[in-house]
């Protein structure tokens, strides 16, 4: 092999090894049963959740995870495969991935989820359908903020519920006071 093709194999490689530094997360899928027009419509989806599909050589992706220490991968390179970026959260790539399998009348069984890597970790087929069920950064953030906001409301209603008993208890000593004949001193408020 010459030098220039060694050296542009080479490049490629090194590309899906960035890739898969930069992602969130990367699913391995396989997609032997797909067409052309059915990749197509994939690769919108996965562009609208700011993820990226992109189809490489077996032994391209075997070098990159072989050089970046992911050689548990390597066993689930048959067949045509395809990797899936996640740049924004370690979600929406195999969330879409695993919504595509469920869409239309069959189950398309055409888009098969092998395994993939989340923060560096490798995962199973099945893991990645579980990471796919998890809420997107967005909605974990507004999780929290309820999680949070939630006893600072009940710790307000308290709070309000207590001074008006407290109102309504005194109310009532007053009431009592006037029906004895008593006159309540006046205190001064102070400005």
């Amino acid at each position: 092999m010459s030098e220039k093709a060694i050296a542009a194999k080479q490049v490629v490689v090194d590309e899906i090894k960035e890739k898969i530094e930069n992602s969130k997360s990367v699913t391995l899928v396989g997609f032997d049963r797909m067409d052309v027009q059915e990749i197509t419509e994939l690769r919108t989806k996965f562009r609208e959740g700011n993820s990226e599909y992109k189809v490489y050589k077996n032994t391209m992706m075997r070098f990159a995870f072989e050089e970046l220490g992911y050689s548990d991968l390597i066993d689930e390179l048959k067949g045509s495969n395809a990797l899936i970026f996640s740049n924004e959260d370690s979600v929406t790539g195999p969330k879409v991935a695993v919504d595509y399998t469920k869409e239309g009348d069959e189950e398309k069984e055409k888009l098969l989820i092998k395994a993939g890597l989340v923060e560096g970790m490798v995962q199973s087929g099945d893991q990645m359908v579980a990471i796919a069920s998890l809420p997107n950064k967005e909605t974990l953030y507004s999780m929290l903020a309820n999680v949070l906001q939630s006893p600072i409301q009940s710790l307000a209603g308290d709070l309000n519920n207590t001074v008006a008993k407290i109102a309504l208890a005194l109310d009532a000593v007053r009431a009592k006071r006037e029906e004895n004949g008593e006159v309540a001193e006046e205190t001064p408020v102070a400005e």
